[in-house]
């Protein structure tokens, strides 16, 4: 365990350093605003080509950030500001998330309408667009949080609004409770009629509507909903009007199914029948037969256990509202279509627990494009007993596959994977190896395509402090390794897998209480989920492509064999390229993992004394935990040939004063500027034959102090004495 409970004076003794970035926007030696070929769309629009996104004839990899609420639409400087700086640091997409959530702070509408926006508004977020798509970055549009926020005019489409609560809750808005959307086609038209507003606008930068603009690469239907999670009944349970029309539906539904009531009686049993308290007397006569449920009831083990009684009854509701939600999509893929769109669509990000509603709400989200995914890691909750906040402050890399990178597990055989959401959450220290993890796993051995770290908003440069905000991309420690992460996702230095563990599920089955031959387990937390099976365990993403496939017929899935590919206390990916150490039974901290590429090398994590073999340099860690990074700096080069490489070294970083408990569950004192950046010592034994100097660079990547000259091929460097985590190797 790291030693933490430190006098605020300590860090600066120990080596820390203070971060000191001055020019963000200069490209120096780190910039990659080269590689990003300007405007994004150039070459028409990204195209999905089974289970890949291919742009101008290639594939593409999307390594990207968020944006939200108004800062969607950023003041013009700022605006010019951001676009600079993602440039520099390799991001070629930007997620504008919850533009379209209300007014003032909360987004760009009218305050009349979920469908109509401010005018100033939109020509701020029509500049940033511009701003983007001039520096060649995409941009997806994810119009809300979610179940949408309705305002007065909505109720001309939506006449029962105000049966979901009360406008002063709000401040003259009402949000429609989560999974509403799914069971109302008033609530779905005025959501599609917002995106096909915005869709017609003519953007005055671009010249483009945002219908023919190629740089708007995906719409998002709908952000974090199901029909089957947990929240499915929650309109039901608040709006008289929506129970008649959902329960005349679902009654006509079954009608036609079993034929009378009888027919159903026979089917569910009477028990089933007027079991659940918000619909006591059921009768298909009168329509008043409700498709009530939540993941609970379709898992397997209670269907055959608790829930033994109304099994018939949930795997029929687990039908219908699977069809609702497919009829959604659909309506809303037809709708932006006809307004000229032609560009990816994605239909939600979220879970519905496990087991028969996963693998149905999943199979939704594949019927329509793009699979997305949110994960987090991290963060703090609250002790119920004590009132005190409790840190996660674990670290990924102690058990492979975990956290974020489980995302994997619903990764869908022939489309693209996407996480759109994901992070270490602020006050967990180790957010340096979430873009190391995701990047070297996610979007190289696994083959995802797109990632969009989550943040609120930034300045254009790198956070003055931590803790501002629980997502923090600009942070130091985890946009400060972008300089080598996004040179290797965008060159695609890591190979991906081509050996695959296949979940397999037959979803017409998934309807009868079948489908799939193993158990699959969702934990989730708030933001937090971790996946797994019996038959193909999570460290299996460390070695060979993790995926499911819904097949055309019932299917056996193997059991993948993870002893096949450790060696030693290692597991090696199937590429041969990456090598995975877990931490001690137990630990939370430890772990590391080592890179091979012909355009990037690396060691990362906790891996005092070892030493990462390497095909031009070894790299030897010094320090207790660190991410050390060799990186080709071209964008067509390798280590063997580039005349320049780029060493990046990054540990933690905490405010000046910031103290954890010895424990580091508890956040004693969050300290103030300036951030600090934890020293990493290491050592390269270079093989490349020829001669190099390197040459310190500043935070902004510009060459400072004193070049240092490899002795036998061989140079000790620390980051706290030269205080800075970059290096120039110029190779004669």
């Amino acid at each position: 365990m790291l030693a933490t409970a430190q006098a605020p004076d300590s860090l600066r003794q120990a080596g820390w350093y203070p971060w000191h970035s001055i020019a963000p926007e200069d490209p120096g030696l780190l910039g990659m605003n080269s590689w990003l070929e300007a405007p994004a769309g150039k070459y028409g629009r990204v195209e999905r080509r089974g289970e890949t996104l291919f742009y101008g004839g290639r594939p593409l990899r999307l390594w990207g950030l968020n944006n939200t609420f108004a800062d969607c639409a950023p003041p013009p400087e700022l605006a010019k500001r951001r676009a600079a700086f993602y440039a520099k640091y390799g991001v070629n997409s930007v997620r504008l998330h919850k533009y379209g959530d209300g007014a003032g702070w909360s987004g760009i509408l009218n305050g009349d309408s979920f469908a109509e926006f401010d005018s100033a508004g939109l020509d701020r977020m029509d500049f940033f667009v511009a701003q983007l798509k001039a520096r060649g970055i995409f941009v997806k549009l994810s119009p809300s949080f979610g179940p949408p926020t309705l305002m007065p005019k909505d109720t001309l489409t939506v006449p029962f609004l105000t049966e979901f609560g009360d406008w002063a809750e709000r401040d003259g808005a009402i949000r429609v409770p989560h999974s509403a959307i799914f069971f109302s086609p008033e609530i779905q038209e005025v959501h599609i009629q917002q995106m096909l507003n915005l869709l017609s606008h003519r953007n005055p930068y671009t010249g483009l509507t945002y219908a023919e603009d190629p740089a708007i690469w995906d719409l998002e239907i709908v952000n974090e909903q199901s029909i089957l999670f947990y929240t499915s009944s929650h309109g039901l349970e608040r709006s008289p009007t929506l129970r008649r029309q959902v329960g005349r539906r679902f009654s006509d539904w079954l009608q036609e199914k079993y034929g009378s009531q009888r027919g159903l009686e026979r089917a569910w049993g009477q028990e089933a029948l007027g079991s659940f308290e918000l619909a006591p007397h059921e009768s298909l006569r009168d329509g008043t037969v409700l498709p009530l449920g939540n993941p609970y009831f379709w898992n397997t083990k209670n269907l055959e256990g608790p829930e033994a009684y109304r099994k018939q009854r949930h795997l029929d509701v687990l039908a219908f509202l699977t069809m609702l939600q497919l009829e959604f999509y659909e309506r809303y893929v037809a709708a932006v279509r006809a307004a000229g769109y032609e560009g990816e669509i994605s239909a939600s990000n979220w879970q519905a627990g496990s087991s028969l509603s996963h693998f149905a709400n999943l199979w939704t989200d594949a019927q329509v494009g793009t699979i997305d995914r949110h994960n987090y890691f991290g963060g703090s909750r609250k002790n119920r007993e004590t009132g005190e906040r409790v840190v996660h402050n674990g670290s990924m890399l102690a058990r492979a596959g975990s956290g974020m990178l489980s995302s994997g597990m619903q990764q869908v055989a022939g489309l693209p994977f996407m996480l759109s959401e994901w992070i270490h959450v602020w006050p967990n220290e180790y957010g340096v190896e979430g873009p190391a993890l995701i990047g070297a796993y996610g979007l190289g051995l696994q083959g995802w395509d797109v990632s969009y770290l989550f943040q609120n908003r930034d300045d254009g440069g790198f956070s003055p402090v931590l803790g501002s905000h629980n997502w923090d991309v600009t942070a130091p420690q985890v946009m400060g390794v972008f300089p080598a992460v996004a040179r290797q996702v965008l060159r695609g230095d890591v190979a991906e897998a081509q050996e695959r563990a296949q979940l397999k599920v037959h979803a017409a089955s998934l309807f009868a209480g079948e489908g799939f031959d193993f158990e699959d387990q969702v934990e989730q937390g708030y933001d937090d989920k971790v996946l797994q099976t019996d038959k193909v365990n999570p460290a299996a993403l460390a070695a060979a492509r993790v995926e499911v496939v819904y097949t055309d017929a019932p299917a056996a899935t193997a059991a993948f064999d993870l002893d096949a590919y450790r060696e030693g206390a290692a597991i090696r990916a199937s590429t041969g390229q990456l090598r995975w150490v877990e931490a001690d039974n137990g630990e939370h901290q430890g772990g590391f993992f080592t890179l091979n590429s012909p355009g990037t090398q690396a060691l990362v994590g906790f891996a005092q004394g070892q030493t990462a073999r390497g095909s031009y340099a070894d790299i030897r860690l010094d320090s207790e935990y660190g991410a050390v990074y060799l990186s080709a700096l071209a964008p067509d080069a390798t280590l063997g040939d580039d005349k320049a490489w780029l060493i990046t070294a990054i540990g933690r970083a905490r405010n000046t004063g910031m103290r954890y408990n010895a424990a580091e569950d508890r956040l004693l004192d969050p300290g103030a500027g300036p951030v600090l950046m934890e020293p990493v010592r290491f050592q390269l034994s270079l093989t490349r034959p020829g001669r190099c100097t390197v040459q310190p660079l500043d935070h902004d990547g510009r060459p400072q102090g004193p070049v240092i000259y490899p002795v036998d091929g061989k140079v000790t460097l620390d980051t706290g004495v030269r205080e800075t985590p970059y290096f120039w190797v110029r190779w004669e």
